[in-house]
């Protein structure tokens, strides 16, 4: 989808696979995402099964041709909201555009 910014340390820390997080984390990220000026794109979903392995969900949230970051963000809380549940993990995808 897009390029990662490098992402504040209490993230990184948290997250179970490469950029990926609990809807909790997930939206904490948005709302740094908002603040810092980076331009979210979209959102994928994966589900973690009992024995351990990733699905990635077919549910994706791709805000490429969305030029308004606020309301990019507002559609991936609701994104959140939506496909939250027992074992979801979410990869926010964003765009650093500060440089």
């Amino acid at each position: 989808m897009g390029m990662h910014a490098r992402i504040p340390e209490q993230f990184a820390a948290r997250a179970e696979r490469r950029h990926w997080f609990n809807r909790t984390d997930a939206a904490e990220l948005l709302d740094w995402l908002e603040d810092s000026g980076c331009r979210f794109i979209g959102m994928e979903v994966a589900e973690k099964r009992a024995d351990g392995t990733w699905t990635l969900l077919d549910e994706t949230l791709d805000l490429g041709r969305q030029t308004d970051n606020f309301e990019a963000v507002r559609l991936g809380r609701v994104f959140l909201s939506e496909y939250d549940g027992e074992g979801r993990m979410f990869e926010p995808v964003w765009q650093d555009m500060r440089a």
